[in-house]
Parts: structure tokens; C-alpha cells; sequence
């Protein structure tokens, strides 16, 4: 009778466990959780080569490419529109105080009321101010700053009952294209007579 070799039971059953498992893996690959911690997600192409061809078909069954993995596209940042200059620009050109010519007689007249215009200009290094110049040159009144304002004595000289009109022109110097605004101003001529002889002065 021969003799059988004894084998140990320690490697018997190490031998069944590797049977079972596969090389030492999960008896169920599918069970194994993925890098990212869910089923089915893709961490990256690792490993040896063939399991990189393994993952990289993974990635396109599940409709990621490997471009996607290996390089994830990085989002655009939105486009910002440049500021615009500004330039010369003459913010406002108002009249302040509306004119009035005198009226009455020399001995109890109501006398005339000043015009009073004001303006402000930004973006330019100074202006200037024109008063009824049909040619249209800035500045034959004179040169003025960037804000301010300026009385004018009205001229009443009509017929009585006509309107007595005045044109005055605001120009920006310097900063840029000359920008410029006008105003027409008018104010009706009062009665304006003598006292009666006799009458007390």
C-alpha cells in the first residue's frame, strides 16, 4: 500500500479560496464600488494597459470619451464689455432766471429783469459762451469755466408789443470732439411812457 503525501489543511483551504475569488479579487466585480464612490463613475484611466483599454471602454459605453476624462473641459468666463470714454459733454445749459423788460413810465417803472443762465460741462478743460452769433464761433462772448453761471442785462429796444429774442451758444474746449448746445431766450416789450404834465414826479 502506498503512502499518500500529506497536505496541510491550511493550504487546502487557501487553495478553495482562490477558486472562488478569482486571483485573490471580489467574487462579484460588479459589487466592487468605483473610485468615485458610485457605480459605473469614471476616476481616470489607470493601471496597466489593458486596463486602460478596459476603462476606456467602460467611459464610452457610459457616453464619456476619454478626451472628457483625461482633460475636462474648463468654462469660459463670460466676456466683459470695455468701458466707453467719455469725452467732452455738456451736462446741462438752463436758464435760471427768465427775463422781463421794463415797463411804466419814468416816474413809476417797473424796471427789467435780468436773464440769469447757468451750465455745467464735464469730460473738457473748460468752455465757451457766444451770444447772438450767426456764424456760429465759439467763444465771441469769452471763454468761461466748466461750471458756473452768468446774468445778462436784456435789450428791450423793439416796438412796444413786439418780442424781443436772443440766442446764446455754450461750446466745450479741449478733451476731445467739440460738443455744444444753444438757447433762445425771449421777453415781450412793455408800454413804457412818460409822466402826464402836471402829473407829481
Amino acid at each position: 500500500m502506498t503512502a499518500r503525501p500529506i497536505v496541510p489543511t491550511v493550504l487546502v483551504l487557501a487553495a478553495a479560496m482562490t477558486a472562488l475569488t478569482g486571483c485573490g479579487g471580489s467574487a462579484d466585480p460588479e459589487a466592487a464600488p468605483s473610485a468615485s464612490g458610485a457605480p459605473g463613475a469614471v476616476a481616470g484611466l489607470g493601471g496597466t494597459e489593458a486596463d486602460k483599454a478596459d476603462q476606456a471602454d467602460e467611459a464610452a459605453d457610459a457616453g464619456v470619451t476619454t478626451e472628457d476624462v483625461v482633460k475636462p473641459k474648463t468654462p469660459k468666463a463670460p466676456a466683459t464689455a470695455e468701458p466707453r470714454p467719455e469725452g467732452p459733454r455738456i451736462v446741462s445749459f438752463t436758464v435760471v432766471q427768465k427775463p422781463r423788460c421794463p415797463q411804466g413810465t419814468t416816474a413809476y417803472e417797473t424796471k427789467a429783469v435780468p436773464l440769469v443762465i447757468s451750465w455745467k460741462i464735464s469730460g473738457a478743460d473748460s468752455g465757451a459762451l457766444s451770444v447772438d452769433d450767426p456764424t456760429g464761433t465759439p467763444g465771441t462772448y469769452g471763454p468761461v469755466s466748466k461750471h458756473g453761471s452768468q446774468e445778462f442785462t436784456f435789450s428791450c429796444g423793439g416796438a412796444v408789443g413786439t418780442t424781443e429774442t436772443h440766442t446764446y451758444a455754450l461750446y466745450t474746449v479741449g478733451g476731445g470732439a467739440q460738443k455744444h448746445k444753444t438757447l433762445t431766450v425771449s421777453a415781450k416789450v412793455l408800454e413804457r411812457g412818460v409822466p402826464v404834465s402836471g402829473a407829481p414826479d
